[in-house]
């Protein structure tokens, strides 16, 4: 079941003169709050973030597994812009590239995606239009990402930065003891190799977006074994690797 967002500690109300089609207006606008966070493993620094204030327990577990930090994790602790995570760190040396998507370790992968997950192409649009985020209907600044399984949503995320949107949503889901083999990762934001990464590194087999992807993006998919459906809209969708995935992917409407 997912938890709803505190949208309140993710706005700032500020003045603005703002126009539209006639004379100008002063009064209060809304806008996205945002915050560095300080990311710990196991008691050891492993970077810093720039996050909106919200579910930083589940950006936490999420980044380390995500990016292929750690193996599992035990529990996540917040004190003020601290996040520490302890868990089953990976023993093995990562190379620290920082990608489009702010990550780590972008574009590496970690695991082959095996699960045997799949979907009706009815659910793509299913998926993304349960993307529907308060945040960015309230301030046109933020990104959202949602898991589902068997046509339930089991996780929705807001945040300035569209990877942490995927990190807070993979971390509900494994503080919660959900299985992502078995689920589809949603997104509003862009696709490139260190989004990818991400759902590769947790087991998710199949990512749908409203955006686009990248030649790396695409790259990384089919290498990983995972489906990648991106720009999606009113009735159109690209599937870019390994559409088998999709039932009734090349049947015509009638």
């Amino acid at each position: 079941m997912t938890r709803k967002e505190d949208i309140g500690s993710m706005l700032s109300t500020l003045e603005g003169v703002c126009r539209e089609d006639g004379p100008r207006s002063g009064g209060p606008e809304e806008v996205c709050r945002e915050q560095l966070v300080r990311l710990f493993l196991n008691d050891r620094p492993i970077g810093s973030l720039v996050a909106s204030p919200s579910q930083l327990r589940e950006l936490g577990a999420g980044f380390v597994l995500s990016e292929g930090l750690a193996e599992s994790v035990d529990r996540v602790e917040v004190s003020g812009d601290r996040v520490m995570v302890h868990g089953s760190a990976v023993t093995r040396p990562l190379e620290a590239t920082t990608g489009s998507s702010g990550g780590l370790s972008a574009g590496r992968v970690l695991r082959k995606v095996t699960s045997g997950l799949s979907i009706d192409r009815d659910e793509i649009f299913a998926v993304i239009a349960g993307i529907v985020s308060e945040l960015w209907e309230r301030t046109g600044g933020a990104h959202c990402s949602v898991i589902f399984r068997d046509g339930a949503m089991l996780a929705k995320s807001s945040d300035v930065g569209r990877h942490n949107t995927v990190d807070k949503a993979i971390g509900h889901c494994v503080l919660s003891g959900i299985d992502l083999s078995c689920c589809v990762l949603g997104c509003t934001g862009r696709q490139p190799a260190g989004m990818v990464s991400k759902a590769v590194n947790v087991g998710i087999p199949i990512v749908i977006s409203k955006a686009a992807t990248t030649d790396e993006g695409v790259r990384l998919a089919r290498e990983a074994g995972l489906t990648l459906v991106c720009r999606v809209k009113e009735g159109r969708f690209c599937v870019y690797a390994h559409p088998e995935r999709i039932r009734r992917l090349k049947e015509t409407d009638s």
